[in-house]
């Protein structure tokens, strides 16, 4: 197999991996304008990946950190002359930049912007008792390696651990484990940290031996084998976290903005902000759909199961069924509890008039039309009569995230 063919597949591939996925939500764990505030030079950043490079070391390492940067401070902080005019040469953009080293599939060791990560779920792991010189010769170090390629075998070595290699040739095996005294000429962001702060001797996650007398070894470990997670288990950096709202006083959580009634199930977001007109309709003690069908595939049906995922009281109302989701159907309004004060229509709107009519001789106080259901003379009936009515096109499934 040509050599060009190899890294044919190889940019294919990497271009696979770094592909961001979609992912809109934004980071309420960290308040990256004051960690950006507060973050000090040779301190590492963690992040949590949105791409599929991302994912795979998530799944190796069991750790949901992915990708780790060097704060190396501003252009003028990098005190060392030689090491500011190189990375001159890697970044050219605004001087007052707060900057970070790291290693990216696809463009190698680079210099950039902390802004990049604005976003992101971060976290700040600071070394312990380093010394300013020691953090200016651990940012000159890295800043030497400006430029290094990606080491994309590494991925490839990382990912065999999730095989059982023993079945395979030898020659398959992943070659993390071979050692190199030469220094490397590819980085990944975690191993090109690890040996920016192993020059000056500081510790990470060392082979620690215990001799004769007690007498106590430092060995420092394969760089190689460090992943972002390291740092975060590392004994010797502090981490540091910048929550959205910080607590700073004793008792400062009970005044923290909780939302009643709403409770996530970690698989994302179950609510979405919703409207005073909508808050106010959510406030009867029971409910009705008008238009309410026996098929699973109208909506009149959909809306009737979107209000009993959620638990609440709710009366089928169609005047040619007789059960509908195991609910008796109740044929007129008028002949609803006195406790339903909501109802939704999920009919022609031609019939919603009518429907209107008839909730406000019951007494109806809000009115949630289901898109098509509109009416611009049932509106204007409900405002007249003060009723709450809904009927923008907001649609009650999408609200409450309704689940086929």
């Amino acid at each position: 197999m040509s050599a060009s063919f190899v890294d044919w597949i190889i940019s294919k591939f990497g271009a696979w991996l770094v592909k961001t996925e979609p992912n809109d939500q934004k980071d309420y764990y960290c308040d990256f304008d004051k960690m950006s505030a507060d973050i000090q030079i040779g301190d590492v950043i963690l992040m949590q990946g949105k791409n599929k490079i991302g994912n795979i070391i998530r799944h190796v390492t069991l750790s949901p950190w992915t990708h780790a940067a060097l704060y190396v401070g501003r252009l003028n902080d990098i005190e060392d002359s030689k090491s500011q005019d190189t990375a001159k040469k890697f970044y050219t953009g605004n001087p007052d930049a707060q900057l970070v080293i790291e290693s990216n599939l696809g463009v190698g060791t680079i210099l950039t912007e902390i802004t990049k990560y604005q976003g992101y779920t971060t976290r700040i792991l600071r070394p312990q008792q380093l010394t300013t010189e020691d953090a200016h010769a651990i940012v000159s170090f890295a800043i030497r390696r400006l430029g290094s390629q990606y080491d994309v075998r590494h991925i490839f070595d990382l990912a065999r651990f999730l095989f059982p290699w023993g079945l395979f040739p030898k020659r398959w095996r992943s070659s993390l484990f071979e050692h190199n005294a030469l220094q490397p000429t590819k980085d990944i962001c975690s191993s090109m940290i690890a040996d920016s702060f192993q020059s000056v001797n500081y510790p990470i996650l060392p082979l620690i031996e215990e001799g004769y007398e007690n007498e106590i070894a430092f060995i420092q470990r394969n760089n190689r084998l460090y992943t972002p997670s390291d740092f975060d288990y590392s004994p010797y950096f502090n981490v540091i976290k910048y929550p959205y709202f910080a607590l700073q006083k004793k008792g400062e959580y009970h005044h923290l903005p909780w939302m009643k009634d709403v409770v996530s199930d970690d698989e994302g977001l179950n609510f979405n902000w919703l409207s005073p007109k909508i808050l106010q309709f959510f406030t009867s003690k029971a409910y009705a759909v008008v238009g309410a069908s026996s098929n699973r595939n109208k909506f009149g049906n959909k809306v009737l199961r979107c209000y009993l995922q959620q638990n609440k009281k709710v009366y089928p109302v169609n005047p040619n069924e007789k059960i509908i989701e195991g609910i008796p159907c109740i044929a007129q309004i008028d002949q609803l509890p006195s406790n339903v004060k909501s109802i939704s229509i999920v009919t022609q709107p031609s019939v919603t008039e009518s429907i209107v009519d008839q909730a406000i001789q019951k007494g109806i106080q809000n009115i949630w039309m289901q898109p098509g259901a509109e009416s611009a003379a049932a509106i204007q009936q409900c405002e007249k009569h003060n009723i709450n009515v809904i009927a923008d096109g907001t649609c009650i499934l999408k609200e409450l995230r309704f689940k086929e």
